[in-house]
This record gives structure tokens, sequence and C-alpha cells, in this order.
């Protein structure tokens, strides 16, 4: 899992903290998919870094920490913590989420991601502070 997990903390520091699209380049194979990203897959380097560049348009000084890690074949399994600095308003923003790749020689080929964007909307102020309250009671966000 060492090998697995390092390329996948390289990833974070490099595609995140130092928004390095040249990154995404080196390390996600041509056709590769990531879904739970939006309503589609983000499919290869580029489509990838059109989000990678959406996401760090709203943050920045973003650090990704492993906080679990479970192996099995070529797929390395995580449940990671995102923090970042709102860049409207200076702030501090976290969420939670979890990481699933499939890493095959020394690249990802392919990503599952489940991560809390409506904690990072709420905290960015792009939704009601009542949104989840108001979701769970079955009722509109408006």
């Amino acid at each position: 899992m060492p090998e697995k997990r390092k390329l996948l903390e390289t990833w974070f520091q490099r595609v995140w903290n130092e928004e390095d699209a040249n990154a995404v380049d080196e390390m996600f194979v041509d056709g590769g998919a990531a879904r739970g990203l939006g309503d589609r897959d983000v499919v290869g380097p580029e489509q990838f870094k059109q989000f990678q560049t959406a996401l760090c348009g709203l943050v920045s000084g973003i650090t990704v920490t492993i906080d679990k890690a479970i192996k099995e074949e070529q797929w390395l399994s995580t449940i990671c913590t995102l923090r970042a600095t709102s860049r409207e308003t200076g702030g501090p923003v976290s969420m939670s989420g979890s990481v699933v790749v499939k890493i095959s020689d020394g690249k990802i080929l392919e990503g599952y991601n489940h991560w809390d964007f409506m904690s990072l909307w709420d905290q960015l102020g792009y939704l009601p502070g009542d949104s989840f309250a108001k979701g769970l009671q079955g009722q509109k966000i408006i």
C-alpha cells in the first residue's frame, strides 16, 4: 500500500495544493474517468483540469489529508479531509470525503469521489444556512 498511498498523496499535493495542472497530465491516464465530481464523469486529463481550475477558482491553499486507507489489489480506498481558504472571504473551509482509485504503473486509471460538496457550498455562502435541515424536512432549498 505505501506506493499507492504515496502516489495519491503526491496527487493531492501537486494537483490541489500546488495547483499544478501538469501533474494531472503526468498522473491521470488518457481516457481515465473520475466519477462523483458532478453530474457526469470527468474523463481524461483535459476535463479533469477544467474541474481543477473551477474548484481552485473558489478556494486556495488546498490541502487534502488521507485519514484512513485500505488497499485491495490495484485499488486504494481512502477517507480524506480537504481544508482550504475561501478566495472570496479569506475564511477557512473544509469538507470530508472518500476517494477510491484504481492505480497501475504509477498512474490513476479511474477514481470514485464522494465529497461533501453541500457542506463546502454552505461554508462558501452559496446555500441558505438551513439547507440541510430543510432538505431533511422535505422542504425545497430556495
